[in-house]
């Protein structure tokens, strides 16, 4: 279990928590949760309540194409 507050919503903790699986660093703020890639390049924010029916779906595409989201997950 996450040292961090779980998300309300069942679909974006399991987003969280897939970037948690790959060594990313997960923040809770107000309103949002920042994660952190461990690179250090990129910073990601995940909203408690995004307005986007697809915002899951939009966020997992941005982090496919980040190139130490490969790396990190390359057998």
């Amino acid at each position: 279990m996450p040292d961090r507050p779980r998300h309300p919503k069942k679909d974006l903790e399991d987003l969280l928590r897939a970037f948690e699986a790959a060594n990313w660093r997960v923040i809770k703020k107000s309103g949002y949760y920042k994660v952190y890639c461990p690179c250090g390049q990129h910073l990601r924010t995940v909203h408690l309540s995004p307005s986007d029916p697809y915002y899951k779906r939009n966020v997992l595409q941005w982090l496919h194409r980040q190139t130490c989201w490969h790396e990190e997950t390359a057998p």
